[in-house]
Formats: structure tokens, sequence, C-alpha cells
């Protein structure tokens, strides 16, 4: 098809540069990042076996109970996948100045279509073929699995995630070429706030009158894996896949690849229809969205918006200013604000749910596992919501950086402006989240401030890393927040947030486990070891925070803008 190898010569051509890049780094950087994504995988390894070891060696149920965790697991990933691909497909199909450039060029719309579409899969799914990988050798490992288990890896991960994206691109070309491009926005969002209001309803109605009632273990798991019968209708797709591997991990190769047909088969079909929307569709959402706006301008004294930031003019006039920039800049980017909105969402379903994770049986193993649990999981979301919102802020700012050059202050104000700003946001959140969380589950004082802590550590940290980072690896050419994060500096600020976030809390779970649970120490030395913890977690995160911000500064004064 016409211009369809002009686009593959090219890329070829940029992914050659970008190895060639690599290759002019320095050797200590080159070793660094690999030893920390090689140290990520084997804590991966590692906690994945922990895990999926303790609910297979429960006696009778743990076998059944690992392959609910695999239907849970891929029925929350083709979700999430879903959602998130709706966002990154808006952006990469309608945003990039590129699509300018290409729709000029004598290259058919379909293969412009086709080249966003497989760089959508990539941006939105990258995390998930990191972290996956990992998930599924341990889950094959413990099955005794059969090695064409292995071989087919591959396959299921490049099939799994190309369905979701396929699905959200049919919403979002078809919502763009009949919705008018102003109020797209409010059309997705009105969709999402209906899919909320119908998942609150059918817990209320369906799950939460049977899970409260009692509070043993025994009843809490019956009654769950009652209710995760939803997972495996016969027409979810994220079924067909988990069917599809159980049975590969059982080594039953006929049902595997009938329910991986399945899956194929549906995929293949929701890209035909994308390429049949792709053809009428998708060069007349792009002019669309070059449309002119009829939207209200407002003076800085008027409008909704701006009265409610005159507030930060207490502060001195560029801070104020970058401030108020950086907030009208978000909220005016809808893939941002939406991304946004959807990790609050995953927050709040987290904190309504946790209430009915039954506690009041004086177990103190159970107790210490949801309370480091909970910190884990508070953790990691924070960790990858500061990877993928604040490590793009310095890239956004685009080609116009040279512009802050010029302004009445210095790239050292704008970073610290950055690093201040979001550091009173991430840490309201991850206090909020860790009292009410405590709350919730009971913990003693001990745990309660150590959680509360650690929370302030582990944001501090993760605020200066992200910041940092991008200041060190910033990309001024791309304005797809989505492709910013994926790319080198990105990976690496992901693997290195969660490398930290693991050794911060392993850090203070083990010593709490061998003195409470094995009691294999003594109080003297379970206070000696948790006093070291917190000066090594002090300096970690002072290391992780200031550091890369101390680079970053140095390297944006030397750029030349």
């Amino acid at each position: 098809m016409q211009g369809s190898h002009a686009l593959t010569a090219a890329q070829l051509r940029i992914f050659k540069n970008h190895i060639e890049k690599i290759k002019q780094e320095p050797k200590l950087k080159t070793v660094f990042i690999a030893s920390m994504a090689t140290l990520f995988w084997v804590f991966s390894f590692v906690l994945f076996n922990k895990g999926l070891s303790f609910f297979f060696e429960i006696p009778v149920i743990g076998p059944a109970l690992m392959d609910e965790a695999i239907y849970i697991f891929f029925a929350v990933l083709f979700i999430m996948l879903t959602l998130s691909s709706i966002v990154v497909c808006y952006t990469t199909f309608y945003r990039p100045k590129e699509l300018e450039f290409l729709f000029s060029k004598p290259i058919n719309h379909k293969v412009i279509f086709l080249y966003r579409f497989i760089q959508s899969s990539i941006f939105s799914s990258w995390a998930f073929l990191f972290l996956g990988l990992p998930f599924f050798i341990v889950y094959a490992s413990i099955k005794t699995a059969p090695f064409w288990f292995y071989l087919a890896l591959p396959f299921y991960f490049a099939v799994f995630v190309l369905l979701p994206t396929a699905l959200s691109s049919i919403i979002i070309l078809t919502a763009v070429r009949f919705v008018s491009y102003r109020r797209i926005k409010h059309f997705l969002f009105t969709a999402a706030a209906a899919g909320v209001i119908f998942l609150y309803w059918y817990y209320h109605s369906h799950l939460s009158a049977s899970v409260l009632p009692r509070v043993d273990i025994g009843y809490f798991f019956e009654t769950f894996l009652s209710h995760l019968k939803i997972l495996k209708h016969p027409f979810f797709p994220g079924y067909w896949m988990a069917k599809s591997v159980i049975g590969a991990g059982t080594g039953n190769a006929s049902e595997a690849a009938v329910y991986f047909t399945g899956f194929f088969a549906t995929s293949l079909v929701a890209m035909q229809a994308n390429w049949l929307l792709a053809e009428n569709g998708f060069y007349r959402g792009w002019l669309a969205t070059k449309s002119g706006s009829n939207k209200k301008t407002h003076p800085p004294e008027k409008g909704i918006l701006n009265r409610i930031l005159l507030i930060l003019t207490i502060l001195p006039r560029p801070a104020a200013a970058l401030v108020i920039k950086d907030i009208k800049i978000f909220i005016r980017d809808f893939s941002q604000w939406s991304q946004f909105m959807i990790y609050i969402a995953i927050l709040g379903i987290y904190i309504f749910n946790l209430r009915n994770i039954p506690m009041s049986q004086g177990n103190p193993y159970w107790m210490l596992i949801v309370t480091f649990l909970n910190l884990s999981a508070t953790a990691l979301v924070l960790a990858g919501f500061t990877v993928r919102f604040l490590y793009p802020l310095i890239s956004l700012e685009g080609a116009k950086i040279w512009i802050l050059g010029l302004a009445p202050v210095t790239f050292r104000g704008i970073i610290l402006q950055k690093f201040a700003t979001n550091l009173i946001v991430i840490v309201f959140v991850s206090e909020f989240l860790m009292i009410s969380t405590n709350f919730m589950l009971r913990t003693s004082t001990m745990l309660f401030y150590t959680s509360c802590g650690l929370a302030f550590l582990i944001s501090t940290g993760l605020v200066g890393l992200s910041v940092g980072l991008g200041s060190i690896y910033p990309n001024f050419k791309e304005d797809n927040p989505s492709k910013i994060v994926s790319g080198f500096g990105g990976t690496l600020n992901f693997v290195t947030a969660l490398v930290y976030v693991l050794l911060l809390i392993l850090l203070f779970a083990l010593p709490t486990f061998n003195y409470e649970i094995r009691q294999s120490l003594t109080k003297g030395m379970y206070y000696l070891l948790i006093s070291c913890a917190w000066i090594i977690a002090v300096v970690m995160s002072a290391a992780t925070g200031i550091l890369p911000l101390i680079i970053g500064c140095r390297k944006l004064e030397r750029g030349d803008f």
C-alpha cells in the first residue's frame, strides 16, 4: 500500500539511531541501567514466586485459587488496558504535529492510521510487557508447564494487547467522527461517569450485602470467589485469554489453542472494523480537530478557574505565573486529566473496598500481610502516578523552552517550583491514603506511624526522581506524554522507582515479620534494626530525590536553547 514502505524504512532508521545513541552513552550509565533493570526483575521474580506459591500451597483449594488469580489478572488488565488505550489512541491519532506532515505526503490515510495504531499499542502496554514476563514465568514454573508454554509467551503478549487497543480505537474513531470535537471530552467523561455509577450500583446490589455480614477469612474467600463468576462470562475476552493460559500451564494444548484462536479471531474482526472506519473517518476526524474554536477566553480577573487561581498570588510573581501555567495546561490537556481521573478512580475503588477485608479474626500474620500490602499498593500507585504525570513536565515545555530561558527565572527555580508544587500534592494524596486505610485496617500505633512516615519519604523520593530524570532526559520535540514516558528516560524512571519502593518496604517488612511472627529477634535487636532502617531510608530517599534534581538543573543550565 502506498507509503507503507517509506514509513517502515523511516521507523527502522529511527530505531537504528536510538540504538546508536545508546551505544554512545557512558558505559557507567549503561551498566547502572542494566543493573537496575536486572535487580527489578529479580525482585519481581521473588515477589511473584512468594505470592503465587502462597496461594498454590493452601491445602485443597490452593491450585484453584491460583487459577482464580489468573482470571482476576487478565480481567483487570483487559479493562485497564482498554481505558488506557482510549486516552492514548485519542492523543496519538490526533494530537501529534507530524500528522500534518504525513497527510501532506502521498501516503494512504489507512497506512498512517495503522502506523499510529501500532504506536498506540506500544505506548499503552509497554509496562504490561515489562511486568508480565516475570509473572508468567513464575506461574509456569509453579504449575510445571510444558516447554512450549514458554515459546508461546511472545504470542500471548502480542495478541493480548491488540484487542484492547482495537476496541479503544473503534470508540475514538466513531466518537471523533460523529461527535463534535469540542464535545468529545464531555462525551467520554459522561461515558466514564455512567460506568462508575453502574459499578457502584452492582457492588451495592450484589457484592456488599453478601460480603459484609461475616468477617472470617474462609467465608470471605468463599463469597469472593463466587462473585468472580462475572469475570468468567463466555463473552468476556479476558476470560478467553485466561482460559488459554491456564490450559497451556497444565499442558492442555487443545484447550489453549481453542481459546487463543477465539481471542485472536476477535482481534482480527476488531482490526477489520478499524480498517473500515479509518478509510472514511480518520482523515475527516483529524480535520475536525483542526477546526476553529468558539470557546470563550476570560481575562485574568474573570472566569471560575482564574478566580480560584488568584489565591496563588501570595507566591512570588515568577513562581505564581509558572504554577498557574502548569495548572491551566493540565486542565486543557485531555490526555493528562483523563488519565489522572483513572488513577483517582482506582484509588477510590481501592479505599472503598478495603473495609471489606476481614481483619477482626485476630491473626497477627494476616494483619501484617494486609498492612504491608496496603503500603506496597499505595507506593506502587504513587510510583506509576509520578512517572506518568511528573516525568513529562519539563519535556512538555516543548520548543518554547527558550522563552523560559529569557524569563526572569532560572532553570533551577523552574525545577524547584515543579518539585515543590507537585510534592505538596503527592504528599497530601499519600498521607490521606495511608491515614484513611490504616484506620480501616485498625493497624497498631507502631505500624500506623511507620507507614505514614514511609509514605512521606517515598513521596519525596518519587517526586524528585521523576522531575529530576525528566530534566536530565528531556524530549522537547514530542508533545505526547505517553510517548515521552515510553522513551529511554521514562523507562529508567519507571524501573528505578519500582526498585526504590521495593527496597524501602523490604527494609521495614523483614525485621517486622521476623520479630512479630517468627519471633527470631529480641525487642532490643528489633528496635535497633528499625532505627537503622529509618537512617537508610532517609539516605536512600535523599539520594533518589535530590541527586536527579541537581543533575537535571546542571543539564538545563548548560543547554543551548
